[in-house]
């Protein structure tokens, strides 16, 4: 029996759904990253390095959750 199986129009809006979260976790992750932080606690070169790496990382990611939102 295939009563409780989504129909292609439900699968689909599910999909969306998750990159939809996906889409604004990230954007989250990104409002992390340009948090304030206490005087004094400046960023090691390496840390900022890394934080540039992130930033890149998280455009990148929602640059392809917008092609595959495109591929309706």
């Amino acid at each position: 029996m295939t009563a409780n199986l989504p129909t292609p129009a439900q699968m689909m809006a599910n999909a969306l759904a998750e990159f939809d979260k996906a889409y604004w976790a990230l954007g989250n992750a990104a409002d992390w990253l340009r948090s304030d932080w206490p005087a004094g606690a400046e960023m090691t070169a390496e840390q900022a390095e890394r934080r540039t790496r992130m930033f890149r990382a998280i455009h990148d990611a929602k640059a392809a959750i917008n092609v595959g939102r495109g591929a309706r």
